[in-house]
């Protein structure tokens, strides 16, 4: 609201000194065209210094995010709330149009403590997920839902402000349905280390068994 009022302004105070400008072209005043050619100057001026700064005050503001992530986990499908921004965003509220339901059918949450916000505060760059599904089996099972999610994203740039900054969020999952989930292999390797040691457990079960079987009488 705020940008808008001053692009007004800016705009009007340009309309008057280009009206200015007429007037003094059409009374052949040219010093008085000399002064209003610098004033239009210093307003366009000063709308240039003002997007500026008025840019890199959005930059630094929080900026919450819903993303999906096919890659940081083995074979799991994440739903990742991250804060882009240079500033914290307290009590984030995601409002959804259609609810994303987890492997389980149950609706998705990131509290489960406190059904009034989601998330209490995200730090800047900071990130929290959970998990959504099995990426080998969610397309599988979910073939005649709707894989396009929207809502609003809901927070306070303040704890000591009631004002709330909203803005629409949207994500699919229908793009990723045929690209490579493991395009690192990395996750995958560290998937299959964490098993070794339940498959040596499981051959030295099976050694034993063997010897077992031909020591007893």
């Amino acid at each position: 609201m705020k940008h808008r009022l001053a692009k007004y302004v800016f705009a009007i105070l340009l309309l008057i000194s280009f009206y200015l400008a007429f007037l003094s072209l059409q009374n052949k005043e040219w010093e008085s065209l000399t002064a209003t050619i610098s004033l239009t100057i210093a307003i366009i001026s000063g709308w240039i210094a003002y997007e500026s700064f008025y840019n890199q005050s959005l930059a630094r503001r929080p900026q919450i995010i819903l993303k999906l992530d096919f890659k940081s986990r083995y074979d799991l499908i994440l739903l990742v709330a991250e804060n882009l921004g240079e500033k914290p965003a307290f009590n984030i509220k995601f409002e959804w149009k259609q609810k994303l339901a987890n492997h389980k059918g149950e609706e998705i949450r990131f509290n489960k403590y406190d059904d009034s916000i989601d998330i209490p505060v995200l730090n800047p760059k900071e990130n929290t997920s959970l998990i959504i599904d099995l990426a080998s089996r969610f397309y599988e099972n979910r073939k005649t839902e709707n894989l396009d999610f929207n809502g609003t994203i809901k927070f306070q740039e303040s704890l000591n402000s009631k004002r709330k900054t909203s803005y629409p969020f949207h994500f699919s999952f229908k793009h990723y349905g045929m690209s490579p989930s493991f395009e690192n292999e990395e996750p995958k390797t560290m998937y299959e280390l964490q098993k070794i040691p339940e498959k040596l457990e499981n051959i030295k079960l099976e050694i034993k068994k063997i010897i077992d079987k031909k020591t007893s009488p």
